[in-house]
């Protein structure tokens, strides 16, 4: 089971180097890099969720997507708040514990998760994926932003928290998907191909942005950084651990090791914009990606091999 998992993780940390030599090189600046978030949060992954979906309707592959739905909102909602516990004890400010339980969940399922599930157990794991993206979306646009509320200069109230949550494109797009797999509708080809060729994207983009963040780092700095490192525990360890336990009372099977592997995943990429959102410290932020994803080359085969056996 790890094997897989190590060639993709080589292979995306190819693609991340590609992004450090783009920015050593001044290629790639870092306001470029944030266009590429754009492209990929506004292009590519709302094509990736419509083309993930499409396939012969079947009941229990739809009860399957709901569970799976419900009990992913259950764990991130029992994760941030055990992020939230371990923050109060370091004696963290309001606006660092607001970002370190947050994040803490919010992890790369959609960047790194979709690839990893591909290559471990092909397209029949890719619609629990799209459950768990889905709703880690909802639960980024709701909790988590309330979370990076607290001690931040950009407030939001509750009705505009609740429309960011539903009314944005890969929520759309993944309910969209739904739609045409529950009435088998079959997209015209060239609509397809378009949403394809959007959605092979993701994957290069996501890893080339994640790598500018990486030479942008303070790398000395930050890894005699405590936190940034019980921070990666917590994500990389702990998570999916804690998923397997709690999540396997509702869950077995595919869906069940899906969701613990994408549970594992790092601090999301686009975790620095998010909190930059909400005015919130940007700069942590991009430590917590940075190490999270450099230790995650380790813990995620672990991950793998030890607690998605069939």
């Amino acid at each position: 089971m790890a094997i897989p998992v190590i060639m993709q993780l080589l292979t995306m940390v190819i693609l991340m180097a590609v992004g450090i030599l783009l920015h050593q090189k001044k290629y790639l600046s870092t306001p470029n890099a944030k266009g590429l978030s754009i492209v990929l949060t506004r292009v590519a992954v709302p094509c990736n969720m419509i083309v993930l979906m499409p396939r012969e309707y079947s009941p229990e592959i739809m009860a399957g997507f709901l569970k799976t739905c419900g009990t992913t909102f259950f764990i991130c909602c029992l994760g941030a708040l055990m992020f939230f516990a371990v923050g109060k004890m370091k004696k963290m400010n309001l606006r660092e514990l607001g970002l370190f339980s947050g994040g803490g969940v919010y992890s790369n399922v959609i960047f790194m998760g979709q690839p990893l599930i591909m290559a471990m157990y092909g397209t029949e794991g890719l619609v629990f994926c799209v459950a768990v993206m889905f709703t880690c979306n909802v639960f980024l646009f709701t909790a988590c932003s309330f979370l990076f509320n607290l001690g931040g200069e950009n407030k939001k109230t509750f009705g505009k928290m609740m429309k960011d949550a539903f009314l944005n494109l890969i929520c759309l797009s993944a309910i969209i998907g739904v739609l045409c797999f529950v009435f088998s509708i079959t997209l015209p080809a060239p609509i397809y191909d378009a949403l394809q060729f959007s959605a092979n994207t993701t994957v290069c983009l996501s890893m080339i942005y994640i790598g500018t963040l990486l030479a942008a780092a303070d790398v000395r700095r930050i890894f005699k950084d405590k936190i940034v490192y019980l921070f990666s525990f917590l994500t990389l360890i702990v998570m999916p651990i804690f998923t397997k336990l709690i999540a396997g009372i509702f869950l077995h099977g595919l869906a069940l090791n899906v969701l613990v592997v994408l549970m594992g995943t790092p601090a999301a990429a686009a975790l620095p914009s998010f909190a930059e959102l909400y005015g919130n410290d940007e700069n942590r932020a991009s430590e917590y990606v940075f190490v999270s994803t450099i230790l995650s080359v380790f813990t995620l085969p672990l991950v793998a091999e030890f607690l998605c056996r069939a």
